[in-house]
Parts: C-alpha cells; sequence; structure tokens
C-alpha cells in the first residue's frame, strides 16, 4: 500500500511554489493564505482520526463572493497538487475579472449610453475599478453574463421584478429617478456600492435548509447532486442520518470530474466512517435505473459499479430531473403525475422528470424525458439556441417542449424551473392557445432546483434499500 501523502510535506511544496502572481502568508500551522491584489484564496488543514481534510476556499474582492470551494481527504500526492493548481488557476483568473461591471439598459439604450459615458468618464478620475456599458432592454439577456450588476432606467421599471425573477443570482437594480434625470455619477456610484453590500448580505441569510424526506427512516445516507449552469459546476450533498441532516455543502468549481465525486465521498466517510448509501442525482441518461452511463468526462462511464467497487456501500442514481420531480411529489403529495421541466438559463433545450401513478417514469434505456430529441424537429420561430436568450423565445422553447407530455401524460401538475419565464400565468396563456382549459394542469414556479434533487434522490435511495431488504 502506498504511504499517505503527509500535511507537513504539502504544505512546504505550497510554500516553495510561491509565485509573483500572489504572496503565501502562513496564518497558523492548519491555515495558508494566498493573497492578491483581486482575491484571497484561503487552504485549511483539518486532522482527523484517520486522516487529514483539506478545503479550499476562494473570495473575490470585487463582489466578495465565493468563486471555488473543495474539499478532499490528503492522500495522493499528485491529486493534491492537480487541485491545487486548478485553485491557483482559479485565483489568478480572478484578475482579469477584478472589475466591476455594470450594464446600464432603458428601451432603445440611448440615453444609458451616454449616462455610461460619463460614469466610465468619473470613475476613471476617482481610480474606482468599475467599467459601465449600455444595451437596449430588447438585448439585455444575451450581455448579463458578462457583467456583475444590472441597472435599468426608471423608464422601464415596470421589467424590473421580472429581470430579478430571471437573474436572481445577479444584483439587478432600477436606477433612482434623481439620479438618472440629473446624470449624477456620483450619486449612481454610491448607490451601486450600497446596493452591494446589501446584495450579499441578503444572500447569505438566505441559505437554509429545506427537506421533506428525512422523516421514518434509520438510514445513514450520503446523498449528492451535480449541477452544472453556464458559469460553473457545483455540487450539492447533504448526509442524512435517520430523521436528522448531519451536514450539508456545496462544492464550487470551474469544471466537473469523477475525481471530484471521490474527494466528496473520502471526505465524508472520514468525518462519519460510515454510510449505509450513496445517492447521486446527475445530468443525462441513466440506464436501467442502476447503471450509469453518462457522460461527466465526456465519455460514458459505469460509475455506480465503479463507485460500488471503490467504496463497498450501496449506491443509487438518477438522472436529476427524475430526483426533482420525485423531490416534488413528496411536498406535494395530493398529486400523482407530476412533470418537472427544468429550462436552465441560457440553455435552448432542457429536461423533464416525469411521475404517473406516482412512479417515475423511466422509457427504453432511461430516454424518458430527454426532449432534445423531438423539440429541435419541431416548428419554432428560430434556432433553439437563440431562442434561449429572449423571454419570448424561452417562453415559445418551454410551452413547446410541454405540450407533448401534456397530451401524452395528462399531468395534474407541472413543476416549472425555468428562470427566464417566472410568470405562470404566461405559460398557463400560451398552453391554452392549444390545450382546452379544462385539461390544463396546474404550474409551480420553481426558484431552486436542487432543494428537490437531494430530497428525490435520497427516498429513491430509500426506496432501492428497502426493496433489498425484501429480496
Amino acid at each position: 500500500m502506498d504511504e499517505k501523502y503527509m500535511s507537513s510535506v504539502f504544505k512546504e511544496w505550497i510554500k516553495n511554489h510561491e509565485t509573483k502572481d500572489y504572496q503565501i502568508i502562513e496564518n497558523n500551522q492548519d491555515c495558508i493564505e494566498l493573497n492578491t491584489d483581486y482575491g484571497k484564496a484561503e487552504i485549511h488543514f483539518t486532522d482527523v482520526t484517520e486522516g487529514t481534510i483539506v478545503e479550499f476556499n476562494i473570495v473575490s474582492y470585487k463582489d466578495q463572493e465565493v468563486k471555488f470551494y473543495l474539499h478532499f481527504e490528503l492522500n495522493d500526492e499528485d491529486h493534491a497538487h492537480q487541485l491545487y493548481d486548478e485553485m491557483v488557476e482559479t485565483l489568478i483568473e480572478l484578475k482579469n475579472k477584478k472589475t466591476l461591471k455594470v450594464l446600464l439598459s432603458c428601451s432603445s439604450g440611448l440615453t444609458t449610453s451616454m449616462f455610461a459615458s460619463n460614469l466610465n468618464s468619473v470613475v476613471e478620475m476617482l481610480g474606482e475599478d468599475y467599467h459601465f456599458e449600455a444595451v437596449a432592454y430588447t438585448n439585455i439577456y444575451e450581455e448579463v453574463e458578462n457583467y456583475d450588476v444590472i441597472l435599468i432606467a426608471p423608464q422601464i421599471g415596470y421589467v424590473l421584478k421580472r429581470l430579478k425573477e430571471s437573474l436572481p443570482d445577479k444584483l439587478v437594480l432600477q436606477i433612482p429617478t434623481a439620479i438618472f434625470a440629473g446624470y449624477d455619477a456620483i450619486g449612481a456610484i454610491k448607490f451601486i456600492q450600497n446596493e452591494i453590500d446589501q446584495f450579499q448580505k441578503e444572500k447569505k441569510e438566505k441559505q437554509e435548509i429545506k427537506c421533506h424526506c428525512c422523516k421514518h427512516y434509520n438510514r445513514r445516507i450520503l446523498s449528492i447532486v451535480l449541477s452544472a449552469n453556464r458559469a460553473q459546476t457545483r455540487i450539492y450533498y447533504r448526509i442524512y442520518d435517520n430523521n436528522d441532516i448531519m451536514d450539508q455543502q456545496i462544492i464550487i468549481k470551474p469544471t466537473l470530474n469523477t475525481n471530484d465525486l471521490y474527494d466528496v465521498i473520502d471526505t465524508v466517510l472520514l468525518k462519519v466512517k460510515h454510510l449505509d448509501a450513496i445517492a447521486i442525482a446527475i445530468p443525462g441518461i441513466i440506464k436501467e435505473n442502476d447503471h450509469l452511463r453518462s457522460s461527466i468526462d465526456g465519455k460514458d462511464i459505469d460509475l455506480k459499479n465503479e463507485l460500488e467497487k471503490k467504496y463497498h456501500i450501496d449506491v443509487v442514481i438518477s438522472n436529476n430531473a427524475n430526483a426533482a420531480v420525485v423531490g416534488f411529489s413528496l411536498e406535494h403529495s395530493e398529486y400523482k403525475n407530476i412533470i418537472f421541466h427544468s429550462q436552465p438559463f441560457g440553455f435552448g433545450v432542457g429536461g423533464q422528470g416525469i411521475l404517473v401513478n406516482g412512479q417515475v417514469v423511466l422509457g427504453k434505456e432511461g430516454i424518458a424525458g430527454e426532449i432534445r430529441f423531438f423539440l429541435r424537429r419541431m416548428q419554432l420561430s428560430d434556432d433553439c439556441e437563440k431562442l434561449a436568450w429572449h423571454q419570448t423565445g424561452v417562453k415559445e422553447l418551454v410551452i413547446k417542449s410541454l405540450l407533448p407530455v401534456i397530451s401524452i401524460i395528462g399531468p395534474e401538475a407541472i413543476a416549472l424551473f425555468s428562470p427566464m419565464t417566472p410568470d405562470k400565468e404566461e405559460i398557463k396563456e400560451g398552453l391554452l392557445s392549444f390545450i382546452p382549459q379544462e385539461f390544463l394542469p396546474e404550474i409551480y414556479i420553481i426558484k431552486e432546483s436542487w432543494y428537490y434533487m437531494l430530497d428525490g434522490i435520497t427516498k429513491l435511495c430509500l426506496d432501492d434499500l428497502n426493496e433489498n431488504e425484501q429480496v
């Protein structure tokens, strides 16, 4: 058996790899900082009975947001160095993103363009690291990914609520009328600074734990959800112990590979020693319910068997939309036929989890809910990827995605995760163009889908364990 990589050796390796890009500060024997002008990385070492847990965390000074977080068991030297290099790369990349980018918008973009020019001149004189651009409201969704703050003019204040709902991770503000009318650049900058502080405070206060599945069972289960958006990858996980949630964490990385799953499981096992099962909700097609042939690293892998061989623990894997529909059904037991439709921001094609008579529909080889195989062949006004950047386009995508399954399944309820279409009445109105009112299901707007995925994959895991006990 290979000798474990010691924390003292890793610490020395880190200190010997200081570069001009960052300054290393050793706060104490358990914490090392990598400091820059634009962000800070912290490396924490925690000794447990059978090893050491290492945590990497990066916070951007621009908005005080966590840009990178992971933890792993310190065991393999090459793996530790690889993760360190990935963290450092993310930290250095913040240098190119240290400027606070603000997007202004009005009906045509003309008046806000003049204000943006005025603002850029003032921040240059003040030495503030801000940059302002302007765009017409009709093009705002195509541009928002590249900006930190969205400022809309008072004349389009009626869209503020919708923009905030569509862009929950962005700070969206309406320029105060007095500031905009007087082109008060100093007032606008102070307004933005105050709102950024408040926005970050509110985001921290919003962190909460919801659970509808940890009732009446005596198992210890690690439940994991893999979720990717256009900006980053997140791994959400919980440790359920009997009727309690022991721990909940979020891993934040630019990319994802299977080693990230191993790191989560290794770290959890160092903390809790024993697990009855591991449950994983993941994007992709899951074949035969207990064999995964999905693409995490760009290739198909049988992840279930790999994990069970490595850890000798029962593993249950499900498509994340299927997990979400089960999670939603736990909150709404009054429905037996449900569609969970996920249309993430900026994606032309979503996915669906389908529940019929209280059972998840998997279909042949797990194809059920993979709407990509039909949506692009439907009569659409434009290409899916182009429609994804406009509210009317996303509305069209959602409605055309729901029509076939409503007609075939006849669901009682639809859970809709679609940040660009937060108004369920608009979706209902669109569906009524094709389906009579009496057949229309109840529609629920979902703000965060991972809560449901965690609950759902845990329920599916419990069902699997109970079924195996009865065999």
